[in-house]
């Protein structure tokens, strides 16, 4: 854990400079919430094509990689 011990977080702590680029930190910290709303955004949109007929089931399932039951559910 890089910089735990000087920010209590996993921001990265420059010893050299003795101080912690935030701006990078946020940057760092947002991405992956980018990532999950965008796969999320995509489930939803083959969840819908699904509901209107306009993919099979089985389909909408291997494009967001789940088991047909495991889609299923979560429509």
């Amino acid at each position: 854990m890089i910089g735990y011990i000087e920010t209590r977080t996993d921001i990265k702590y420059d010893k050299k400079e003795d101080m912690v680029n935030m701006c990078k930190a946020w940057d760092d910290h947002k991405k992956p919430g980018i990532q999950e709303g965008i796969q999320q955004g995509r489930c939803l949109e083959i969840y819908s094509l699904v509901q209107d007929g306009i993919l099979e089931p089985e389909v909408g399932a291997s494009r967001v990689s789940m088991s047909l039951d495991d889609f299923a559910d979560a429509m």
